[in-house]
């Protein structure tokens, strides 16, 4: 069993269940007396599922490997043959050799899924014959029959949800391990794997793989393998570069080691390979970079990043962490920007998801695409999941006008997701790795069941600025925009810049900065005169804004 926790890292506890399930087989399998017995249920073998990357196809050839039993590996993909019934006879004869050569063995079904899927088990062609052979051949195996070998079956899949529920029925493949690398200790373990031959000075080794292991959030094996060669590649690259400039100065190369720089450098160009489908990162926004709403941010620290980073401290007080936020105002005031800030300041993936483009014409697909990104934010966790514009994914049920009632099967199955994410886990309360945000301009259109608690329970109105906010935002933009304003200069913009939001401030700098560079490219500052023929042309979003507040914050 360490010969292959040393290799894997990070699943001690699944690698130890199933090498006891498999030493369980060999004893019976080898045994006439435990293969006579009637009563002795005798296992088929197990399904290994998970996202890509998380080693299923690695950890599988290391049992097999280190169980000393003979064993084969079958792509699935490349059982469908062109002529009927090759497929199917060449399924036959792999696992017809297996027992007829061997006492015991191990078979590897590497996609099982695309042999088992449900579609695939309904229908008339080459796909239902397939998956009706290897659910016959499950079931022919391991029977008391001692001229027989016995067959040890692990299926590899990453869309368990897409498989016929008969294949792991009692009696055939009914142990289901899925493969999570979800917490630091885990990615440390894979780490320390990893990176054996990296040069490391030996005291700070250890510190270093810590700090990255906490700092990537959603990261599988093979984005850490991807990491840690990018880090690798970069640092051969600075060995060579130093070699050759201290050969040309006639000095001793001095010993260079990795730090934990160079792994800061390579993670900017590495993200978790989960969160490619939607727009995630790691937030680079912080509550620094935000101006005009300090008071929202100081609350926001108190009831959501303190609870979500120190649950427990506030579960014994009897205050559960946030389940779901509602932030709420007009547009342009920073809604977006506070959501990545949220992230960033808890150190966590940030997944932005925008409503329209879940929506779908077809029937039951917008329902599918919010399974898969809840069950996404699920797998990247921990992780921020922000859904902007949520007002068009949820409307108010019953407003609906069209005879498929998409609306409502959306809502309904939005608070299914939301319910199941959210549910109370070991009866202490619920255990919440993914913090739902949702941002809308028009929080009157929301279906109420969406915003009692429970769900998106937290409501957070971000206003029009004020004089005051306006003058805070704008002394944030000058830090970046050389200016020569006095502050008689600034009161006079502040003036006139009434019902602009925070974008609409932040293109006024921007247009003013370039009315400064087109009337000379010699000019160093950005003076009123600029900003006056920038507003102009940058008109007020806010003018016809009335404020709404269908619940009370």
């Amino acid at each position: 069993m360490n010969k292959v926790i040393e290799k894997i890292g990070g699943l001690d506890k699944i690698i130890s269940e199933i090498i006891e399930q498999t030493h369980l087989f060999i004893i019976t399998a080898m045994n006439n007396k435990y293969r006579k017995d009637k009563n002795i249920k005798k296992s088929k073998g197990i399904i290994l599922t998970g996202k890509p990357g998380t080693g299923k196809t690695t950890l599988a050839l290391c049992l097999a490997e280190f169980s000393g039993l003979p064993f084969t590996i079958i792509n699935c993909p490349n059982i469908f043959k062109t002529d009927e019934g090759e497929g199917e006879n060449e399924l036959y004869l792999i696992f017809e050799s297996m027992m007829n050569h061997y006492q015991a063995s191990i078979i590897i079904l590497d996609e099982i899924d695309i042999i088992t899927d449900k579609i695939a088990s309904i229908c008339t062609g080459v796909e239902s014959k397939l998956y009706s052979m290897l659910i016959k051949l499950i079931d022919s195996i391991n029977s008391n029959d001692l001229y027989k070998g016995q067959i040890f079956i692990i299926g590899l899949t990453n869309r368990l949800y897409a498989i016929n529920n008969n294949l792991y029925r009692s009696g055939r493949l009914d142990k289901i391990y899925e493969l999570n690398i979800k917490k630091p200790e885990q990615r440390l373990q894979i780490l320390k794997i990893i990176t054996k031959k990296i040069p490391f000075v030996i005291e700070e080794k250890d510190l270093i793989l810590k700090k990255v292991s906490q700092i990537t959030h959603g990261f599988v094996a093979t984005d850490l393998q991807n990491l840690c060669t990018k880090v690798a590649m970069e640092f051969i690259q600075k060995i060579s570069n130093e070699k050759v400039n201290k050969i040309n100065e006639n000095k001793k190369p001095i010993p260079i080691f990795v730090t934990l720089k160079h792994f800061e450098n390579a993670l900017k160009d590495i993200k978790p390979s989960n969160l490619n489908e939607c727009q995630a990162k790691i937030s680079d926004i912080k509550f620094s970079n935000i101006f005009g709403i300090d008071y929202i941010i100081e609350d926001l620290k108190l009831t959501i990043i303190e609870p979500f980073n120190n649950p427990q401290e506030f579960l014994q007080f009897g205050i559960s962490p946030p389940r779901g936020i509602l932030i709420y105002g007009p547009p342009g005031v920073g809604k977006t920007m506070l959501c990545c800030a949220i992230a960033a300041e808890i150190g966590i993936n940030f997944m932005l998801v925008e409503s329209s483009q879940i929506i779908s014409k077809i029937v039951g697909e917008s329902e599918n695409n919010i399974a898969r990104i809840f069950a996404q934010a699920k797998e990247s966790s921990p992780c921020v999941l922000f859904i902007d514009q949520i007002d068009v994914l949820a409307p108010v049920r019953g407003s609906s006008m069209t005879s498929e009632n998409t609306g409502e099967r959306i809502v309904t199955s939005l608070l299914v997701e939301m319910d199941g994410f959210f549910t109370p886990k070991h009866g202490k309360g619920p255990e919440i790795d993914v913090l739902v945000i949702a941002a809308t301009n028009r929080p009157e259109t929301i279906d109420s069941a969406l915003l009692r608690p429970g769900r998106l329970d937290q409501h957070i109105y971000i206003p029009p600025p004020n004089l005051k906010q306006r003058k805070e935002i704008l002394m944030g933009k000058f830090q970046k925009i050389p200016t020569s304003l006095s502050e008689e200069q600034i009161d006079i913009l502040l003036n006139d810049t009434e019902d602009f939001s925070g974008a609409d401030l932040d293109n006024l700098c921007r247009e003013a900065a370039l009315t400064s560079i087109r009337e000379s490219i010699n000019n160093k500052v950005v003076t009123l005169n600029h900003f006056i023929k920038a507003k102009a042309i940058c008109k007020a979003s806010l003018s016809n804004y009335k404020p709404i507040h269908p619940f009370s914050t």
